[in-house]
């Protein structure tokens, strides 16, 4: 364990090292290229100078001042090949201009050189390479062609982003790495005389328990003290315990009082339904009776119009003594579960709702390919349909969507049948995603609850052993429903 933290100190020593001489070597690159475009800039320098002789590659190397002085033209390679002759002088460091493509044989590349000019080639988007290999830092930075270049370099074939070669740094690391060695060896030291220090502190402790386990009666009176604390935390158990099932008690008593506020709530909306399905049935009777009326009262009573106008009437009010059946038959707990017609199911919420999403312009659409069979409480499921078309309904018209849709789709896989309810009111907030399912929140000004979706999930996850979750769609918000297919008998 202490070898390996050993080890890992000096892997991150040298790889700081590593970083400086990367940094310390870009650094020079990025300046001397920074230079050569200030050179560039000119289309070269004139420098009065006896010590250095003109470019031989330069035509003319050299001009005649007023005063015949002798200026010598210094384009960006003759400096930079200038800077490295300098630079090169340093201890330990050297730096090159170097290219494939070569005009003065002095720059020509080694074997090292030239791989990596090759790669820079290959792959112009990479603007260095370095690596450590015989402690020899060596790096290279890739020299672009940029727009100022092409004054010289136009006549080549070069183009603006093309490679014209690569500038070279490298560093002799031996005698850093000599001291990063010697300061790790005084610190293996160190923790050697650490271990030998813990190694005695550990026998000075066993000696003191050994002396403590002598005394007969510290032992016994320990002993007696733990019994006692044993005794102690068994009661606390079963206090504990006691009152979990105190809490699970009042739990569900409140789920069952959430159960019976949610069906009080949807009751009341169903009130609301039923005005709009009597609403049209009650028009229709009364202009049955009055045509009755009017066509006795001009022509004379006659039997058989007579008898059609009242078969009329009475479809219509068996119609609204259907509708209260059937709300009736919503709110009828089932005892057991059983295999039922999931499809039916659905369409006997939407029978519920039909009137009024009508009167709100809006469409509801059922896609099944068949009539699914599923395992579970009828009633709680056309119940959570219910529930989750009322919501997509409200929102609907809080938002005030034009083309206002639901669509219900219905599949099986694996074992179980899906049932989505899709609407296109623009979705879900993202912040109220994670929160819908919880009791008592709503985003509801007045007329929410906040229980609606919660018995929901209760229903689906806890009575029947499926999941129910809510996403977003890029038009709206998407509920699916998972519960187990038929139990084959």
């Amino acid at each position: 364990m202490i070898g390996s933290t050993i080890k890992d100190s000096y892997k991150s020593q040298e790889q700081l090292v590593n970083e400086i001489l990367k940094n310390k070597a870009k650094a020079i690159v990025d300046l001397v290229v920074d230079m050569r475009h200030w050179n560039a800039q000119f289309n070269g320098v004139y420098a009065k100078t006896d010590i250095i002789k003109p470019n031989p590659y330069l035509d003319p190397g050299y001009i005649r001042s007023d005063k015949n002085e002798t200026l010598i033209w210094i384009n960006p390679a003759f400096m930079t090949r200038q800077i490295s002759n300098i630079a090169s002088k340093r201890d330990g460091f050297s730096l090159k201009i170097t290219s494939n493509n070569l005009i003065n044989q002095h720059n020509a590349p080694d074997a090292y050189e030239k791989k990596l000019l090759d790669y820079f080639e290959s792959n112009p988007d990479v603007p260095y390479y370095w690596e450590m290999k015989d402690n020899e830092f060596k790096f290279m930075g890739a020299l672009k062609v940029k727009k100022e270049c092409m004054k010289c370099h136009q006549k080549q074939g070069y183009k603006i982003g093309d490679i014209r070669g690569g500038i070279s740094v490298s560093f002799d690391t031996a005698k850093e790495f000599k001291q990063l060695k010697e300061i790790n060896d005084d610190k293996e030291y160190g923790i050697l005389f650490l271990i030998i220090a813990s190694i005695g502190t550990l026998m000075t402790f066993f000696i003191y328990q050994s002396i403590k386990r002598s005394d007969e009666k510290k032992i016994s009176d320990l002993n007696h003290n733990l019994e006692m604390k044993v005794n102690e935390l068994d009661e606390l158990n079963q206090t504990l315990h006691n009152k979990v099932k105190q809490e699970v008690k009042k739990q569900r008593e409140k789920e069952n009082l959430l159960i019976q506020q949610s069906k009080q709530a949807a009751l009341g909306e169903m009130i609301g339904n039923i005005a709009h399905q009597w609403r049209q049935p009650i028009s229709a009777v009364s202009a049955v009776m009055m045509n009755i009326k009017w066509t006795a009262i001009a022509n004379g009573v006659e039997k058989n119009f007579l008898d059609e106008r009242i078969n009329e009437a009475n479809e219509q009010l068996n119609f609204m003594s259907q509708t209260i059946d059937d709300f009736r038959n919503f709110f009828k707990p089932d005892k057991e579960k059983e295999n039922f017609n999931l499809v039916n199911e659905v369409q006997r919420a939407y029978s519920l709702l039909e009137a009024t999403l009508q009167h709100n312009n809006i469409s509801l659409q059922i896609n099944t390919t068949e009539n699914f069979m599923a395992y579970g409480y009828p009633n709680e499921f056309s119940q959570v349909i219910f529930n989750i078309i009322s919501n997509a309904k409200d929102v609907l018209i809080e938002r005030e969507v034009k083309n206002r849709e639901i669509t219900i789709n219905i599949y099986k896989d694996e074992g179980k049948v899906f049932c989505e309810v899709i609407d296109n009111a623009g979705g879900i907030d993202e912040k109220y995603l994670e929160k819908i399912f919880e009791p008592y929140f709503t985003t509801k000004d007045v007329n929410g609850t906040g229980i609606g979706l919660y018995i929901s999930k209760e229903i689906i996850h806890k009575h029947m052993k499926g999941t129910l979750n809510a996403t977003n769609t890029s038009e709206g918000a998407k509920f699916t429903i998972s519960i187990p297919a038929n139990k084959v008998i």
